[in-house]
């Protein structure tokens, strides 16, 4: 069986890291967002950023959810509202996904 494994959110990195560190091994970025998420793997990957499973620390219960990155930037959107409203509907689609398929 596999050791569990954090994903490291910088996007120029996306490493995989061990569940137990602060801080990815090869560019140091913190892997726990907000002092709260910790993302265990790419689920999807679309113009505007990424998609990723992960687990909600501060809870007792550990519950799965889903990391949703926004970087319009990386399309050259200059129209933060049009690239703001791709992005939201680009978000909905693994979500649904994940939830009819019972993917957690």
């Amino acid at each position: 069986m596999s050791s569990p494994i954090s994903q490291c959110l910088n996007p120029e990195c996306l490493s995989q890291n061990q569940f137990s560190i602060k801080f990815c091994v090869k560019c140091g970025h913190k892997l726990l967002l907000g002092d709260r998420y910790l993302a265990s793997k790419i689920i999807g990957s679309g113009g505007f950023g990424g998609t990723f499973l992960a687990v909600d620390e501060q809870k007792p219960s550990k519950p799965k959810c889903v990391i949703k990155q926004f970087f319009p930037q990386a399309q050259g959107t200059d129209n933060a509202e049009k690239a703001k409203q791709l992005f939201d509907k680009e978000a909905i689609e693994p979500v649904s996904y994940l939830m009819s398929s019972n993917s957690f």
